[in-house]
């Protein structure tokens, strides 16, 4: 089913996705996981280009012109550029990906083994179908 997806609920569901994509499931509903993560990783990988080139531009940078990395692992942002940081990554995190999701029933994942955590169950609302 052709779905639009936004960078922000990609974001947001790919960590529940890989797990789930781990875990012992029906092979109805584990192949339609796996074939989603594919796609929605390959979306994320365009995502992650772009947010690194928005890290590029305004982010803090030494004398040599190289990203300075802060003790967490983070760049910190130039301090005047913070707004505009903001403004870019909100615009890039609210453009919509058309994607052909496979769909669940939920018959089959009620009907599996798995405990499946409402944060889970949140992560996938738009893959299941009754």
């Amino acid at each position: 089913m052709k779905l639009n997806l936004s960078n922000e609920r990609i974001v947001n569901t790919i960590n529940a996705l890989s797990k789930l994509n781990n875990a012992q499931l029906p092979i109805k509903v584990a192949y339609a996981i796996s074939k989603n993560v594919n796609k929605i990783e390959s979306e994320l990988k365009v995502y992650n280009t772009e947010k690194a080139k928005l890290v590029n531009k305004y982010g803090e940078k030494d004398k040599e012109g190289k990203l300075k990395v802060g003790e967490n692992g983070n760049v910190p942002l130039k301090e005047e550029h913070i707004e505009d940081y903001n403004r870019d990554i909100k615009e890039l995190l609210s453009i919509e990906n058309e994607m052909d999701i496979h769909m669940i029933k939920l018959d089959d994942l009620l009907n599996s083994d798995y405990n499946i955590s409402p944060a889970e169950l949140s992560a996938i609302d738009f893959m299941i179908e009754e």
